[in-house]
């Protein structure tokens, strides 16, 4: 079973900059900007033939949020988002409570296909989400790298992820496909989260090891800051592609299942993209536009800037 011991960095305190919520009869300390996601699961599934989510709450969103409810996003921020400790952050206590009353919902969903970005937190957001759905045997999951989070920190880094893949994910889920992950040798491709890092910087990594490349990232990062080291135009573009790969999904699907719909869980960069409003604006795309929306930890979101 995906474990639940995972770290609770405000344990046993109260910050004055968090707040005490109760989730499936528990308390839990949250940052005092934090949310709960309404579930209109009915009027979504009306809206849209892709459904969009984002992870539940992480270690790392626990520490960074409550950063950013102090401090405002000051350079600081950046030994929280290169902190070791983050990386790959798994979900919070309080991440999987909500990822579990969120399954309540995520229950009701016709879908014959989760995309899955190939991090911890979305996978076991995916686990607690749709282990107990009474379609789970027939949904086709794949990992799909097109869907990961703009790289931003450790927490978008991860290591060993074929050994994760083949001792942990793979018992959770029938039908899944990683195929997506593999390179052109057929390996899975332990960089995946460099493929769209600027061209100047990504010009520096031939002959070097991955640490040393984890180092250069978190160098142009501190020069960038507060952008980082990935671009957004690179972004953009592998968010179109998982559109159109979406489009070709559902065009060949047979005439029974015209109705279902596919889940796509990822996260909360990587949603502005693919939710913003780009008209009007010229590329190369070096920020995010000014209209788009921040999506919750667990809220489903009807995808409506695509015509499937």
């Amino acid at each position: 079973m995906i474990s639940k011991k995972v770290p609770s960095i405000l344990k046993n305190t109260v910050h004055k900059f968090c707040r005490v919520v109760r989730l499936n009869g528990k308390e839990f300390h949250v940052p005092i900007g934090f949310e709960e996601p309404e579930y209109d699961i009915e009027n979504i599934q009306k809206s849209s033939k892709v459904i969009l989510v984002r992870h539940a709450n992480t270690v790392f969103n626990l520490e960074h949020d409550t950063f950013i409810a102090e401090h405002g996003y000051a350079r600081d921020v950046l030994k929280i988002q290169y902190d070791e400790k983050h990386r790959d952050t798994p979900l919070s206590e309080f991440g999987i409570q909500q990822a579990k009353n969120a399954s309540k919902y995520a229950k009701d969903l016709d879908v014959d296909l989760v995309l899955i970005s190939p991090l911890k937190r979305t996978i076991q957001t995916a686990y607690y989400l749709l282990r107990n759905h009474p379609n789970k045997e027939k949904i086709n999951y794949v990992i799909h790298p097109g869907i990961r989070e703009h790289l931003v920190g450790v927490s978008e880094m991860t290591d060993n992820w074929e050994d994760k893949l083949v001792n942990e994910y793979q018992k959770y889920f029938p039908n899944l496909d990683s195929s997506l992950m593999k390179t052109k040798s057929g390996y899975y491709n332990e960089l995946f989260y460099c493929r769209d890092i600027q061209p100047e910087l990504r010009s520096q990594f031939q002959g070097k090891s991955k640490q040393e490349i984890e180092q250069l990232i978190r160098a142009s990062s501190e020069e960038r800051f507060p952008k980082s080291a990935e671009i957004v135009e690179g972004t953009y573009d592998r968010v179109q592609k998982v559109k159109k790969y979406i489009e070709k999904h559902i065009k060949n699907r047979l005439p029974e299942d015209q109705y279902k719909k596919v889940l796509v869980i990822t996260h909360s960069l990587l949603l502005k993209v693919w939710l913003g409003n780009w008209s009007g604006m010229e590329r190369p795309f070096t920020s995010l536009p000014k209209e788009t929306r921040l999506v919750k930890n667990c809220e489903f979101v009807a995808d409506t800037t695509y015509k499937y």
